[in-house]
Formats: C-alpha cells, sequence, structure tokens
C-alpha cells in the first residue's frame, strides 16, 4: 500500500509550467525544474497560483538559489518576473488569463497573468507572457498568402492546432504586410525573437521558417532570406521530412496534419527551386536528395478539413503520361512538376557549353508539360466560372513560361536592354548570342512564353493573393517584350502598340503587388526607367541602335560567340541591373 506522502503524485498536476503550456504538453509539476524542461534545457517558469499561492514560495525560494541555475534567465531570478497581485484585483487577472490555455487551465485553479516589468528585464519578461492570436492579422494571412502557399492547416482548424509561438509569430508577421493598421517592422524584430528562443528541431519550426524566408525575399531582404531557408532544409533533412514515412509516423493517425506534412516538404522544395533560379544558380539542395514524399491533395478536399484520400506518389504522376485513361492530380502536384523541369532549365545554365541535344531535350519538356495538362487544369481553365482563382495552377504556368524564357531567351537573337549599370547585381549584363541557325527560333519561344506571362498578368484576379515571386517571372517577361519591340517598331506599328500594351499591363501588376512587398516596387522602378528610356526612343524615331546577328553554320555545341548585340540607346541611363534582380544569368556566356 502507498504512504499518505506518495498519494498525491497519482493525482493530476494541477499546475504546469509556462514552457508546458505553451507547448500544449503535460507538465509533471516537479519543483524547481519539471522532467521536461530538465531533458530539453529549458528555463523551468511557474505562474503563481490564486489559490493562497500555495506554490510562490517554493518557486520563488527555487528561483533564487542560483544565478545561474535552470529556473533563472540572464541572471534574473524566476520568482523577479512575476509579481503577485492583491486580492482586490485576483477576479479581474483570473479573468484575463482564463485565454491563456482553455485547455490546460478548464479543471484548474485560475492564474494571474504576469506583470511586465520596466527596464533592462521587460523584454524577457515580454517573451514570456501568454501568445493572444491577433485575430485581424490571422485572417489577413488566410485570406491573401495562404491559398500561394499552403502548407499550413486550413484556417477552420488553426486556431485548435494550437501551433507554437514562433509559427504564429510568422502568420501574423505575414498577415501585417495586407492592414495597414499594423506596423510590419515592429512585428518582424517579436518575430525573429520567437524563432530564435523557440524550440528549433520540429516541423513547425521548418514551417515557421520557409514561410518566413519567403516574405524576407519579398521584403528583399535577400541574405537573410537565404540564411532562413538554408536554416529550414537543414532542420527538415534531420528530421527526414523527406522520407515517404515521416508524414505518417508525426502524425499519428492525424490525415489533416499528415498532409499538411506533405505539403510541407513540396513548399521547401518549391521555395528552394525558385530562389535557386531568381539567383541564377544550376542547382539546389532540395534537388539533389533523394526524396519520396507523397503527394499533396487538392486545395478543394484540403480546405474541407477531411482528407482522406490515398495520397499519389511520383512514380505514379510520372507513368501517368502511357496511362489508357487520364488520371487527374492535383494542382499541388503540377506545381511541383514545374519546379522539377525548372530545375533541369537550371542545370544546363553556368559558363560551359552545352549540347544540342541537352536543350532539345529540356524544351521538350517544358512543352509536354502543357500537352499532358488535363482540360481542367490548362491555362484556360485557371480562373472558373464564379472568378475563382486555382493559384497553385497559376503559379505552375507562371514557373513554365519563366523557365521557357531562361531556356530560350539567352540563345536566341534579340537585344538585351543594356549595357545596364555595371556596379548593381549582376554585374555587366551585356547580351551575347550564339552562332547557330536556330537563334531566330529561341526568340519566338521566348516572346510567345513572354506574351502568356502577360495573359496571366492579365486576370481580373486580386493581385496581393498571389506569390511575391510572381514578380520575377512579371519582370523577365517585360525584358522580352522590351526586347521584342525595339525590333518589330519599324515593321508594324499594331505590333509595337502590342508590346506596349503588355509592358505597360506588367508595369500595373508590379505597381499594385509594390504595395505588399517591397520587391516589387524595386522591381518596377528599374522597369519603368528602362521602358520610359526605350519607348521615348522609338516614339521619336531615333535610330535604336540595335543589330541582329547573322545565321552562321548549325553546329552540335550550344557555345557563345564573343559577337555583342548593339544596345546604345540606353547608354548614359542610370538604370538599376534589371537582369541581376529578375534572376537573367549575366556570366557574359550563354549556352
Amino acid at each position: 500500500m502507498a504512504s499518505p506522502e506518495a498519494a498525491p503524485l497519482a493525482r493530476p498536476v494541477s499546475l504546469a509550467c509556462l514552457e508546458c503550456r505553451q507547448a500544449h504538453l503535460k507538465c509533471d509539476g516537479n519543483a524547481p525544474v519539471c522532467a521536461r524542461c530538465v531533458s530539453r534545457g529549458l528555463s523551468c517558469i511557474y505562474a503563481v497560483s490564486r489559490r493562497g499561492c500555495r506554490r510562490s514560495t517554493k518557486r520563488r525560494t527555487a528561483g533564487a538559489e542560483s544565478v545561474g541555475s535552470p529556473t533563472s534567465l540572464n541572471g534574473l531570478s524566476a520568482s523577479s518576473l512575476w509579481v503577485a497581485p492583491d486580492a482586490s484585483g485576483l477576479d479581474e487577472l483570473a479573468a484575463a488569463a482564463s485565454v491563456f490555455d482553455d485547455q490546460t487551465l478548464n479543471n484548474q485553479p485560475a492564474l494571474p497573468v504576469p506583470v511586465l516589468l520596466n527596464g533592462s528585464n521587460a523584454q524577457e519578461s515580454e517573451r514570456l507572457q501568454p501568445w493572444f492570436d491577433d485575430e485581424l492579422l490571422v485572417n489577413m494571412y488566410y485570406l491573401n498568402f495562404h491559398n500561394s502557399h499552403p502548407l499550413l492547416l486550413p484556417k477552420s482548424l488553426y486556431c485548435e492546432r494550437g501551433y507554437p509561438r514562433a509559427l504564429k509569430a510568422v502568420v501574423e508577421f505575414v498577415g501585417s504586410h495586407f492592414s495597414p493598421a499594423a506596423s510590419s517592422d515592429a512585428l518582424r524584430l517579436a518575430t525573429e525573437r520567437e524563432l530564435e528562443s523557440g524550440e528549433q528541431n520540429t516541423p513547425e519550426i521548418v514551417q515557421a521558417r520557409v514561410l518566413y524566408a519567403i516574405l524576407l525575399f519579398a521584403r528583399s531582404d535577400i541574405s537573410e532570406g537565404q540564411r532562413m531557408l538554408a536554416q529550414a532544409i537543414n532542420i527538415a533533412m534531420d528530421l527526414g521530412m523527406h522520407r515517404r514515412d515521416f508524414a505518417a509516423s508525426y502524425a499519428n493517425n492525424r490525415p489533416m496534419e499528415e498532409e499538411s506534412m506533405r505539403r510541407t516538404w513540396y513548399e521547401l522544395y518549391i521555395t528552394d527551386g525558385c530562389v535557386a533560379a531568381f539567383q541564377r544558380k544550376s542547382s539546389f539542395t532540395t534537388n539533389t536528395v533523394s526524396a519520396d514524399v507523397l503527394l499533396p491533395c487538392d486545395d478543394s478536399v484540403y480546405d474541407d478539413g477531411v482528407c482522406l484520400h490515398k495520397p499519389a506518389s511520383r512514380g505514379d504522376f510520372e507513368s501517368s503520361a502511357f496511362a489508357d485513361e487520364e488520371r487527374v492530380f492535383s494542382s499541388f502536384s503540377y506545381r511541383v512538376e514545374a519546379v522539377r523541369i525548372l530545375g533541369r532549365v537550371l542545370a544546363i545554365t553556368g559558363a560551359h557549353g552545352v549540347h544540342r541535344d541537352q536543350v532539345q531535350a529540356v524544351d521538350n519538356a517544358l512543352a509536354g508539360f502543357l500537352h499532358h495538362l488535363p482540360p481542367s487544369k490548362s491555362e484556360a481553365e485557371v480562373v472558373d466560372m464564379y472568378g475563382e482563382l486555382d493559384e497553385l495552377m497559376f503559379q505552375a504556368h507562371s514557373i513554365i513560361q519563366y523557365a521557357t524564357i531562361l531556356l530560350h531567351f539567352p540563345r536566341g537573337d534579340l537585344a538585351s536592354p543594356g549595357p545596364l549599370a555595371v556596379d548593381m547585381p549582376g554585374g555587366n549584363s551585356a547580351k551575347f548570342v550564339c552562332p547557330c541557325t536556330r537563334q531566330h527560333v529561341h526568340s519566338i519561344k521566348a516572346i510567345e512564353a513572354s506574351k502568356a506571362l502577360s495573359m496571366l498578368a492579365a486576370f481580373r484576379a486580386p493581385v496581393q493573393r498571389h506569390s511575391p515571386f510572381f514578380v520575377y517571372p512579371l519582370a523577365l517577361g517585360a525584358v522580352v517584350q522590351l526586347s521584342a519591340s525595339t525590333i518589330h517598331s519599324a515593321s508594324s506599328t499594331r505590333c509595337f502598340e502590342q508590346h506596349f500594351d503588355r509592358i505597360k499591363l506588367i508595369s500595373g501588376v508590379l505597381k499594385s503587388l509594390s504595395r505588399f512587398w517591397p520587391i516589387a516596387d524595386m522591381i518596377l522602378r528599374s522597369l519603368n526607367r528602362v521602358a520610359l528610356a526605350v519607348f521615348q526612343a522609338l516614339r521619336s524615331d531615333e535610330p535604336a541602335g540595335l543589330t541582329l546577328q547573322h545565321d552562321v553554320m548549325d553546329c552540335g555545341l550550344d557555345p557563345c560567340s564573343n559577337a555583342m548585340t548593339g544596345s546604345t540607346w540606353l547608354e548614359g541611363f542610370d538604370v538599376q541591373d534589371l537582369q541581376g534582380l529578375i534572376g537573367f544569368d549575366t556570366n557574359g556566356v550563354c549556352f
């Protein structure tokens, strides 16, 4: 028979430390440090109980035992972070604290909320406050951003999921960009603090870091965005998120959570690939990993909160091209495939010659992608009869057209809008062309891809709901249209007006996006300066100074010559290097 002293240990613990409450995990209530905090090296802090402050003396004593003990923070004892209220204020404080952790406090005495201290320790105290969701910012996130990067649970499940503070901070920071009443800069500081202080090796921190990386790129903080993305990739790899069995084992029979884990890996893959293209890299980390994660389902199924489908594999997707009956996959799956093909385009860029057959093979993949799309996923069906945009298929089409331009524009005979300022990102962006008879075909394909991008930009959908990454394909499409306009203006006024209207459309979309994303504003200013210079020269009938390279003998290899396309019509203009911003390879070599 157990002794009377041991009996209380068998009863449910009535008090949990702040770290366990924050993580929505069971706490054993041991003093001065609970078992979970000991195992993770966390700071174990207990709030003072309202019921006669039964534990307050014990906690204060434990917190004051040693400045460097686990219950102290940076030399400040745990007890000094909390101020016990007087009796007259207990009821008000208890009511405020009821939202701290409803699930934990249902059958427990109410706890007072912490009182912030003034001075140098206020920042630590702020981090220990309970997290109160800002409903407006969460709604702004789901209304304007979630559909373009849908890795978190749907809005209907967000609150009950109990995401950690760091991820909630990122969600609200993203949402602040769509709310004129919110201070994005202040929220950024809080977000950075939460990302660095929270538990690191979890799938939720991967989700937080990949979303934050996307936001940093949208804010034109490229170096910090690359660092954040690299950290997300490293943590995901350490956790094994690239393996098929991870999602199921982590979700523990929760289908929606399992789907969210699959989406997280592929969102990481897509972000890594797009950033590699924008930064003119020939490869990206997640594309070199042997991953076998099952493909996500369609958003229409996911948003309903009932994800009971049997997920397809990458092998299923690839073999479907030769099946007797057409199989329709999720828009997310086609988006993943678009980035995979983009990776093939990047692989044949760089300062080296590439055999023409390799270029042809990638071009076949780009064209084949569009031919194998089911009618419901075609460009014409990106917007349904109710005006609702399939954002993920919109992205898939944008990525394919962007990759098409990256493949063909450097190999064609169109002139680049340059020379541009050599002291801007990307260096000397003078255009070199390849000595082969296929240059004209390359140029036509680049122009057609830029026209397709302008048609996507013309959809009457709220532009802020597009991914901020859309600004890069838009800008490159505008460069192609500028190049084409300098050639066609002499032969056809109608053709010139079409180029002018497309560039004006792209400029307008970038202007709308610039209200939310600084990177769009940066590219818009550069584009407008270049476009103004080009069209003023063309409308005044000034010689453009453009020359086309004559066809020469075709060759098996697709190297560059040293013949530079003339572009004197921009000399003397102080403009930013558009091509450095939009990801065009400016090594002085095309392939």
